[in-house]
């Protein structure tokens, strides 16, 4: 079985970064080939497995919110930790992203770090090529546009975590320009830069999607891309039992780790606490390896 997750409306950010590992090991136990995710988040800043908050947020303590009320969403930006390397990003309005699973035992030829960051973003350059927007691969996993100034601009970061032999790629696309003006607001300069930056700031060095951008017409060529790498003819839509059991993991994981302090700030992941397990609403059916997410 190859899935397709369409989940494009912006949910609880703490499961949102917790489903791609609770999909990672719905495709080991299945025996699945792979799968493909769409989704966005409310505005959340999200750390990289290993980053540390005071090196990377403005103000990092001021904006931890541990909370599973949507009204907070909304009102300021919620400080996560996701499973896979790479730097820290802001989620929200102007931010896409996307994450692909691919079963190891079914691809062996995408264990090399190298080819698969390769072959992977072949695709969503291939997706978005398609629509006319040329794009280059920089560093270990980004991609950048030209500007109409002939500069190149990082439009697309990506990162990996590998668990239960699947192989997990997650990135985003920066799809409107006013994203960059809130990234420079909550964000410091990074920590450790690929060579290409050169010392930029967030203004000069990232760049977004033309208003032309079609999210249909690049998930229909993503998905056909995605498809003849796998070898399957269609990607799946998770049933209504498949989804209860993603989301019974999602909540194991959010429980554990993912909104509890000690991950967040310290990638340390625990039980929760019962304040935690009381908070979580069910949501309705229906070895991290470092990457240019940042």
């Amino acid at each position: 079985m190859a899935f397709e997750l369409l989940d494009l409306k912006p949910r609880n950010p703490f499961v949102s970064v917790a489903l791609d590992e609770a999909l990672c090991r719905f495709v080991a136990r299945e025996g699945g080939v792979g799968g493909l995710r769409l989704w966005s988040n409310p505005t959340s800043i999200i750390l990289g497995r290993t980053c540390e908050a005071h090196k990377n947020l403005n103000d990092p303590e001021e904006r931890l919110l541990i909370t599973h009320k949507k009204s907070n969403w909304n009102n300021r930006a919620l400080l996560c930790r996701r499973a896979s390397g790479g730097g820290t990003v802001l989620h929200g309005p102007g931010n896409l992203n996307y994450s692909v699973f691919v079963s190891l035992k079914h691809s062996p030829d995408m264990f090399s770090l190298k080819h698969s960051y390769s072959r992977l973003l072949e695709m969503v350059q291939r997706a978005l090529d398609a629509q006319g927007i040329a794009t280059d691969l920089r560093g270990q996993s980004d991609l950048v546009l030209a500007g109409a100034d002939g500069v190149s601009r990082k439009i697309s970061g990506n990162a990996q975590f590998r668990k239960h032999n699947v192989l997990v790629l997650h990135g985003t696309l920066i799809t409107r320009p006013d994203l960059i003006e809130r990234i420079s607001e909550h964000l410091k300069h990074p920590p450790k830069e690929p060579d290409y930056r050169a010392g930029r700031n967030h203004r000069s060095f990232l760049g977004s999607l033309p208003d032309s951008f079609d999210l249909s017409a690049f998930y229909s060529c993503f998905a056909r891309e995605f498809r003849q790498l796998l070898g399957v003819e269609r990607l799946t839509p998770l049933g209504e039992a498949e989804r209860r059991e993603v989301y019974r993991s999602v909540r194991e994981l959010v429980y554990r780790s993912y909104a509890s302090r000690d991950w967040i700030l310290h990638g340390k992941g625990n039980y929760g606490t019962p304040s935690h397990r009381a908070a979580v609403a069910p949501p309705a059916a229906g070895a991290s390896i470092g990457g240019g997410a940042g």
